[in-house]
């Protein structure tokens, strides 16, 4: 999950791209602190890397395993999760809608900017407050093999909470004496105000506690507070409202991410930022303009496949668009193609690539719930091909109206060169499908195949990555894991206090004014994942209301996979459109042009995608002819 050609210290964005969802870097502070956690992380993400490709390796050779590696793996996961979470907010690398933040008054907006950092006080002060007696609650429960007490899985809670008062800390001694005062005041009053209306109206459940956890979800995420924060800040505050035991929450965060599914996301964030950095992207690129270029604006239809290929191998939505995007651009100016142009159809392919293997919202999403991580990733396959053959017929018509270049021909021999130099890369995401569909080993296991299959492909053959930029990339694969973890942890708690609410009932009845039908459900479905997609982005929107709706699929007939497929593809499309659309503004930045100018040239792509969207949601045998072929449904 590369973000670095978008955000980071070398990088940070400017104008516009302020209003992206990934919060600009801040100086940092201090620096012996963060660089000794980095150590640490790189050190615990390759341990997980050793152990558990060591494992693998061990039960193919000798028909045996290491009982002890995935215990030890999980603990990782968890230092992975919350340490990294708060390395990841103190780089500015969480997720954070800055729409509302970016258009108000200079003055007003340091204010906000410094109350935010308040909110994200209060999360790590209230988890350390109940991870203390979740901590002697566990001392007397021992591990299965390992056979050490249960506190020290709660270590890294701690660690990660106490470094993210301290990095929240260091961010207010950016702001003013004034902008202190005054944005700690105004969170003490709206503290006061919550806890004076919840203390004489008595607990908040059912529809006036859903209500209260949904606008406050709302407001801090427009406040510019960073989206996971925000998902633990309103799921505590939601639990005391309703008048429960707030130590669930943190309970909560910490199951969070006990699934062994998860192990696979750092990996996949690792395979993907090693061949980045390992030069993978330029011969990929070059393949595939090889292979398509001599059509009607062949470099964009290079684009739109190059797009399809990258997302098998990066996981990334922002990584595609980054790594493809910055390789492409130059020579799409040369052959004189409207940045504004590209950039649409950038986004248009974006959204396509969100059911490619290996997609950490499908993993995610099957971590939360009962699917099949390998199922989902063979179900994906058609639908993402079907958007992608739309965008190309689009580009083909428009490249026959504004007479598009094609790109210059090349010899056999010279393509047959270019598909010898890519193979390598194109061996990652076949041995991925081969390794899960096969049941040559599980969804992990395979990542880490990945990661190592990956390294030595960046060392020995393309030679584009030296011991110091793996360590480099290590640290920040690290990090950036951290951020997903985390945000995976935090919303786990809100769904779960949304399923305690009842939530699923309330959405229930409505459909039942609609109807009640199945037309109905999916119909819902799809506009609450573009809209909430779009504003929370995708992973969040995933999160709080994956599960409910996945469950929801059984009163209605519907077949989980298929709508599974469908709630991802809808939720990616909220992500690529304006005016809050994450990856949207992403894409803008990437490709050097503006939401105004890029817009109107985005909505034919934006049409065929809700065109194929509606025809992947009419017809499950789109998404479910893979899976019945393999019998994996």
């Amino acid at each position: 999950m590369k973000t670095a050609a978008v955000a980071s210290p070398g990088h940070p964005m400017t104008g516009h791209d302020a209003t992206a969802a990934l919060d600009a870097p801040h100086q940092r502070f201090p620096p012996g602190v963060e660089r000794t956690f980095d150590v640490i992380l790189a050190v615990v993400l390759l341990l997980e890397l050793v152990l558990l490709f060591g494992n693998t390796a061990i039960r193919a050779l000798f028909n045996t395993s290491l009982v002890w590696a995935n215990e030890v793996a999980e603990y990782s996961l968890t230092s992975l999760a919350f340490i990294g979470g708060a390395l990841a907010y103190h780089r500015g690398q969480h997720l954070v809608v800055r729409f509302a933040i970016d258009r108000l008054p200079g003055s007003w907006r340091e204010f906000v900017e410094c109350a935010r950092h308040y909110f994200v006080i209060a999360v790590a002060v209230i988890g350390l407050c109940y991870a203390l007696p979740m901590w002697q609650e566990s001392w007397t429960h021992l591990t299965v093999v390992l056979q050490i007490p249960k506190s020290w899985t709660l270590l890294p809670f701690f660690i990660g909470m106490a470094l993210t008062v301290v990095f929240a800390l260091a961010e207010l001694r950016r702001h003013s004496r004034k902008e202190n005062a005054v944005a700690a005041a105004v969170v003490a009053v709206l503290t006061l105000v919550w806890y004076a209306a919840q203390y004489w109206t008595g607990p908040w459940t059912g529809a006036p506690g859903i209500g209260f956890a949904l606008l406050l979800l709302l407001f801090l995420v427009f406040a510019g507070v960073p989206i996971a924060y925000v998902l633990a800040i309103t799921a505590y505050l939601f639990i005391y409202s309703s008048g429960e035991d707030m130590m669930a929450v943190s309970l909560a965060m910490s199951n969070g991410i006990s699934s062994f599914i998860l192990l696979a996301v750092p990996f996949f964030i690792l395979a993907g930022n090693v061949m980045t950095d390992g030069g993978l992207t330029k011969p990929l690129a070059d393949w595939v303009t090889a292979m398509v270029g001599r059509m009607r604006g062949g470099l964009l239809q290079a684009l739109i496949v190059a797009m399809y290929i990258f997302s098998g191998i990066s996981g990334s939505k922002i990584a595609d668009v980054a790594a493809v995007g910055t390789t492409l651009k130059g020579m799409l100016k040369e052959q004189g193609y409207d940045p504004a142009e590209s950039g649409a159809v950038l986004a248009a392919a974006g959204v396509m690539g969100e059911t490619i293997p290996p997609s950490l919202v499908m993993m995610v999403l099957a971590s939360i719930t009962t699917l099949s991580v390998a199922t989902f990733f063979v179900a994906g396959v058609v639908p993402a091909a079907l958007l992608g053959i739309c965008i190309m017929f689009i580009v083909n018509r428009r490249a026959r109206k504004f007479d598009w270049p094609r790109c210059a021909a090349i010899s056999v021999s010279e393509k047959a060169g270019l598909s010898v130099r890519a193979l390598p890369a194109l061996l990652v995401p076949v041995i991925l499908i081969i390794g899960i569909v096969g049941g040559i080993a599980t969804t992990t296991e395979v990542s880490s195949i990945a990661v190592v299959f990956s390294i030595l492909v960046s060392v020995f053959i393309y030679r584009g990555m030296s011991f110091k930029s793996f360590i480099t990339t290590l640290a920040e694969s690290a990090a950036m894991s951290g951020m997903v973890l985390f945000m995976v942890s935090a919303g786990a708690a809100f769904s779960w206090t949304l399923a305690l609410s009842g939530l699923q009932a309330v959405v229930t009845d409505f459909l039942a004014l609609l109807g009640g039908s199945a037309f109905a459900f999916v119909t819902f479905s799809i506009v609450l994942m573009v809209v909430m997609g779009s504003i929370l982005e995708g992973m969040p929107s995933l999160l709080i209301f994956g599960p409910m709706l996945l469950q929801l699929t059984k009163n209605y007939g519907v077949d989980p996979m298929a709508f599974g497929i469908v709630v991802i593809i809808a939720m990616g499309i909220g992500t690529f459109i304006p005016p809050f659309g994450v990856c949207y503004f992403v894409t803008c930045s990437v490709m050097d042009t503006s939401v105004e100018r890029m817009t109107p040239r985005f909505l034919p792509y934006l049409v065929v995608l809700l065109i194929g969207l509606v025809l992947i949601a009419l017809f499950p045998a789109i998404s479910l002819a893979l899976p019945h072929a393999f019998n994996l449904h």
